[in-house]
């Protein structure tokens, strides 16, 4: 037992020896790895020692990132022969969208989209071609009634969007998809049947003119918006800049007529024979004809304005 304790005697003795020596030969210093810049190689030993000590005792000031930023905003610098080219594109893309007849491919479709789709509302008959439609209201705030035709030769936007209401956005879509036109999500009928809030392949437009529109609405063209028009050229429908003519009236317009006699009967009926006459036609009331303007039987021509006056069938009977 005595061996084994001054053996392990012997053994503390020599370590607590040699960490002696290593700290007297300065062995944890020289063995150590840093970063040392060539002045530092190069200062005197108590130099080194100095600034040791100042780096223990300098702690660095913590800096929030905003205040930096706030202090140096940092700027990105564009060349200018990056920017002028791109404010130089923005006008003339958005000529292009305005601008049916520019060179850009898409265009916003306005009012020109509302023939085709009337078009195929009546080869569908989903209206009827010498029906009457609610339309835009009259100086005495009074609703008219037109045919679709007449709609679309006045730009009533009223007509269209209750024609578009009877049509239904499920009918136009798929109309437009058989077309190769997807539109997007959220569009209501009336924005679809004015042509507000999207744009369209100017193509792909009038390719649905080529498909439902036929000779026999030739009396339409050429169709003008805002001093475009879509006019036909050599069998196919295309567009272009023209100035919006006031179109020859119908020669039907000029013959006289005799006004009919509609006193007594429903208002529905009376409409149909107006309708075959003219289109300007103001109805108050309803039920059956009390009173109309013109007389019975009086001469008149062209789009002569008619007035309705009705009252309901209770209110006959009772002043019988």
């Amino acid at each position: 037992m005595n061996k084994k304790a001054n053996r392990r005697a012997f053994f503390v003795c020599m370590f607590i020896c040699l960490m002696y020596v290593s700290i007297i030969m300065n062995v944890p210093e020289k063995m150590c790895f840093r970063r040392v810049s060539n002045d530092q190689k190069n200062a005197p030993a108590n130099m080194n020692m100095y600034m040791q000590e100042n780096t223990r005792q300098e702690i660095p000031k913590i800096v929030p990132v905003s205040t930096v930023q706030a202090e140096q905003p940092i700027q990105t610098v564009q060349p200018e022969r990056l920017k002028q080219p791109v404010q130089a594109e923005l006008p003339a893309i958005n000529k292009r969208i305005s601008n049916p007849t520019a060179g850009g491919d898409c265009i916003e479709p306005s009012l020109f989209m509302s023939l085709p789709l009337v078009c195929f509302a009546i080869k569908e008959r989903l209206i009827e071609k010498d029906g009457l439609i609610p339309a835009g209201k009259g100086s005495n705030n009074i609703v008219t009634w037109k045919k679709p035709v007449d709609i679309l030769n006045d730009k009533d936007e009223e007509g269209l969007k209750n024609i578009s209401k009877i049509i239904g956005a499920k009918h136009i879509l798929v109309f437009l998809k058989q077309g190769g036109i997807t539109l997007k999500e959220g569009l209501s009928a009336e924005e679809i049947m004015l042509g507000k809030g999207y744009v369209l392949e100017k193509k792909k437009l009038l390719s649905l003119y080529n498909n439902i529109v036929t000779d026999k609405d030739n009396n339409l063209f050429p169709f003008t918006v805002n001093g475009i028009g879509i006019v036909r050229h050599n069998g196919n429908f295309e567009l272009t800049a023209m100035r919006d003519k006031t179109k020859k009236q119908h020669s039907a317009e000029n013959e006289g007529w005799l006004m009919p006699n509609l006193m007594n009967l429903p208002i529905r009926s009376a409409l149909d024979k107006l309708a075959i006459h003219t289109t300007k036609i103001k109805i108050y009331g309803s039920g059956v004809v009390a009173e109309q303007s013109p007389k019975p039987f009086e001469r008149t021509a062209g789009e002569t304005e008619c007035i309705i006056y009705g009252k309901t069938q209770k209110q006959q009977n009772g002043e019988k």
